[in-house]
């Protein structure tokens, strides 16, 4: 019988390292915007969809046991929040999957957050951020909660209610202060929270005037401390200071370069520069803080630097770009080039 057992092992080890066969590296791309002969600004890295895109090996027992058991959990189905905190993790919440993926490459681990328990699973998870011991904050639009978990995926506490949240989105920590931010796209408006659930304050209402907001969806903090939000059908960017004072706010509606017709994500580099994702352009358009157009990069389509409804965008320490594009089900990786000269200006953004 053990006998048996053992030849029965042997032999589908043996088919799992045939099936899984060795690794073709792909031609790695050089993608680069401005193309030459301009001065490069942006660069295309990467894409994820599994944790071997950031080569997260498994186990090879676990890697058996999928194989036998013909379980395996790691492919995007439509990625929308993303965010890249500073130890090199990447998260990314998918509407389709209502999970949340956690990939990090430097502690070779990837897992997987699908609710508060087994019967409680998250409905339709948006924004995701961490604070400054690594807990995992998620909003959900459908259940109107902000649910946090450790850096491990276990469930904490949730934030909010049916009374005080209307569809969360976009969601931003200020580590320093210990301040979570809310976008609130149905009620129009910032809900500002201490970290442990309390309700601080609520910044804006509905409106098309300076401070006012029209289906806002996503939010960053700049080092300015300013809070930068995507007023989605205003088609505009406002530019808001902590304590709720409207600062400036850019942006008109069309669909030809410089223009906003859908803008959804948005992040801010180490040098102050503001990259808006469009899912109706299809583009990843940066401006000054002026409104000032300063590049652009991507265009539709499935290629590498291509996207199909670019939604979350988050720029990490490094000036790594990460873009889920929703429909291409995988997140894109950029890196902004530093040259000490920003990003210069020209004919659709291209350094002259």
């Amino acid at each position: 019988m053990k006998k048996t057992i053992v030849i029965t092992l042997t032999l589908l080890m043996a088919l799992f390292t045939i099936s899984m066969g060795p690794k073709v590296e792909k031609k790695k791309e050089h993608i680069v915007w401005p193309p030459p002969p301009w001065e490069p600004r942006i660069e295309f890295l990467y894409s994820i969809t599994t944790p071997d895109d950031l080569q997260i090996r498994k186990g090879f027992f676990r890697r058996l046991w999928e194989f036998i058991a013909g379980e395996s959990r790691e492919g995007l189905v439509k990625p929308f929040g993303v965010f890249a905190d500073e130890g090199g993790r990447v998260y990314l919440t998918d509407t389709a999957d209502q999970s949340v993926h956690v990939f990090d490459p430097k502690d070779n681990n990837y897992f997987v957050i699908e609710g508060i328990d087994k019967k409680s699973r998250l409905t339709s998870p948006i924004g995701v951020a961490t604070d400054a011991g690594g807990n995992i904050y998620v909003s959900d639009s459908v259940t109107r909660r902000v649910y946090v978990f450790n850096e491990k995926g276990k469930f904490v506490r949730e934030i909010g209610s049916d009374n005080t949240m209307q569809r969360p989105t976009g969601i931003a920590i200020d580590k320093a202060s210990g301040t979570l931010y809310v976008v609130d796209t149905l009620a129009s408006n910032i809900l500002v929270y201490s970290l442990d659930g309390k309700h601080i304050k609520t910044i804006g209402e509905y409106g098309g005037g300076n401070g006012q907001f029209n289906r806002p969806t996503f939010i960053a903090i700049g080092k300015d401390g300013n809070l930068y939000i995507t007023d989605t059908m205003n088609v505009s960017v406002q530019i808001i200071d902590k304590n709720g004072k409207f600062v400036g706010k850019f942006g008109k509606r069309g669909d030809g370069t410089g223009d906003l017709a859908n803008p959804r994500g948005i992040a801010i580099d180490s040098e102050g520069h503001i990259y808006i994702t469009d899912t109706i352009l299809e583009a990843v358009q940066i401006f000054d803080k002026s409104g000032q157009l300063l590049l652009v990069f991507g265009r539709r389509g499935t290629n590498s630097g291509e996207f199909a409804l670019p939604a979350g965008i988050s720029i990490s320490n490094d000036d790594k770009i990460y873009v889920a594009d929703s429909y291409n089900m995988r997140i894109q990786v950029f890196r902004y080039l530093r040259t000490g000269k920003g990003i210069g200006k020209g004919e659709e953004g291209k350094n002259k």
